[in-house]
């Protein structure tokens, strides 16, 4: 319906014997994250004639990232993928920051989609309120 050039979701629910050409488009190039148990998962696709890389997968978490590569350096994106279960600690979190700080390059852009399951937060839609949290 839609002609996305990236697609994020989470809570996919794919074990890890589904291959992802049975479920994802072919003309996309897939990298996904599940859990280890029940529920859950993340995952990116990225339109085929994009140049992009998985950048990491989580080891721990479900969290993942793409790099994708535009015409020039400054068109250089970091596309992450997280999914945080309500029930578990701050540690997702805690490592995605690790890892944004790690990997900080002021030509890359970094978008994030996902849940993090964060109810006691109050967001406003002020962005320099949400920054200090």
């Amino acid at each position: 319906m839609y002609n996305s050039d990236v697609v994020m979701c989470k809570e996919s629910w794919l074990k890890g014997d589904i291959s992802n050409f049975e479920v994802f488009r072919v003309d996309f190039t897939t990298s996904r994250r599940g859990r280890s148990i029940c529920g859950g998962g993340a995952f990116i696709c990225v339109k085929y004639f994009i140049a992009c890389t998985e950048f990491w997968v989580d080891d721990d978490f479900e969290m993942i990232a793409f790099e994708v590569k535009g015409m020039g350096p400054k068109y250089m994106w970091e596309i992450i993928g997280i999914y945080r279960a309500s029930n578990e600690d701050m540690l997702a979190i805690e490592r995605l920051a690790a890892r944004s700080l790690h990997m900080q390059n002021l030509t890359k852009r970094s978008i994030i989609g996902g849940d993090l399951n964060l109810p006691q937060v109050e967001w406003k839609g002020d962005a320099e309120k949400a920054s200090e949290f």
